[in-house]
């Protein structure tokens, strides 16, 4: 399995041209990578995973197979833009079985809730005070009246406007009073996400008795939180990785490392911005994974040029880490290449999360063994040169 025969490879890695090129190169992708996502986010077209942007998760099961095609056909004509889903293996009875990702957690949208509230002015006229409604808080909003109102009067008036804006799930509605009763404040229950799904699955798949499971809700409070923590892990990570090269080898080795670690989740993160795959935790933890394989293969070069610094003491620093390079070529070839083999494997069979894990696993692998080699390197002679530079 030697590729590269061991002691009869002399390629050159670090050479002055291919240290600026290489260099540069990166330079540019990383900040292509920066300026992307920047744009993209204040466009608002990241495509932010329910982890992070919240919403709801509701695993449904079936008597029969359900094409996919058609499911997702449905929960986009229900009114949810951003929606994901997958089939499901977690059933007992090896039911047919999907889990499906919508973007919120209330079947009002803000504008659809403006819409509702100038129907029901026109239904109800200066009596209504206000509505007010928060799509953070889930499938309720609060009316204010001016005079007394029954709680049946209400309702009729929410399905009247049901009616009129051609959203029937409205109209069923529990209808609580509030505060005091001179307030003439009520609090309107909806229908759920789930329930709105349940009911148009039941009306349109009843031969294969669809039935709920499960239902998770991701608050856009608790997703904003869940992605700044995974901005940390990595973060936190590399500032790891910075003290323990340091430590196991000396500064001089350990900036190289750590620019070389950014460089590469950097890059993976650009990626999934281009091609406009979901970021959520299951990226982050490819991220990481990412990180971590190329910490390994950085320290495992570095740890073969800290040696030749002792055994060839005589050769100058770029030669070393050459010589150096060429005799871990063949391990750093095989590894990332059975690596990479497993997860084609992955991206062949894989879907949803999976496919999404496997893929910035690749990508990062292939970044992380370029990274290793010509960036962590190059950035070590840098390095070198500026200290003796400044202890002259």
């Amino acid at each position: 399995m030697e590729f590269f025969k061991s002691g009869k490879t002399n390629f050159s890695f670090v050479d002055q041209g291919k240290r600026r090129l290489f260099g540069a190169l990166s330079s540019l992708l990383v900040l292509a990578s920066i300026v992307l996502f920047a744009i993209k986010q204040m466009n608002g077209t990241v495509n932010w995973g329910i982890d992070f942007a919240g919403g709801t998760v509701i695993d449904v099961e079936f008597d029969k197979e359900v094409p996919i095609e058609k499911l997702r056909a449905l929960v986009n004509s229900l009114g949810y833009k951003k929606s994901s889903i997958q089939r499901s293996h977690s059933s007992v009875e090896a039911k047919p079985a999907y889990i499906v990702r919508v973007e919120r957690i209330a079947i009002l949208s803000a504008e659809e809730a403006k819409k509702l509230e100038e129907v029901l002015r026109k239904i109800w006229g200066e009596k209504l005070r206000s509505l007010e409604f928060d799509a953070d808080s889930g499938d309720q909003f609060d009316l204010r009246f001016a005079d007394n109102i029954s709680q049946s009067d209400i309702a009729a008036g929410i399905s009247q406007a049901a009616s009129e804006m051609q959203k029937p799930e409205l109209a069923k509605v529990n209808v609580k009073p509030q505060g005091r009763e001179e307030e003439h404040r009520f609090l309107v229950l909806m229908v759920g996400v789930a329930g709105q799904l349940e009911s148009a699955l039941q009306k349109e798949y009843a031969d294969s008795h669809p039935a709920i499971r499960k239902v998770e809700f991701v608050g856009p409070q608790v997703g904003e939180k869940l992605r700044n923590d995974g901005i940390l892990a990595m973060i936190y990570a590399i500032l790891g990785i910075l003290a323990y090269v340091a430590f196991r080898f000396n500064l001089q080795f350990a900036p190289g490392a750590v620019i070389a670690l950014a460089h590469d989740a950097l890059l993976t993160i650009g990626f999934f911005v281009l091609l406009g795959r979901e970021i959520d935790l299951t990226f982050v933890a490819a991220v990481l994974t990412v990180i971590g394989y190329s910490v390994n293969d950085t320290i495992v070069i570095y740890d073969r040029i800290r040696e030749n610094m002792a055994r060839i003491r005589n050769q100058p620093l770029e030669q070393v880490i050459n010589t150096s390079l060429n005799e871990v070529l063949n391990r750093t070839i095989i590894t990332s290449a059975t690596t990479v083999l497993s997860l084609v494997g992955l991206l062949i069979i894989g879907f949803g999360e999976i496919f999404n894990f496997a893929l910035a696993m690749t990508f990062g692998i292939v970044v992380g063994t370029y990274s290793s080699i010509y960036i962590a390197s190059s950035l070590t002679i840098l390095l070198d040169k500026l200290w003796k530079k400044a202890q002259a």
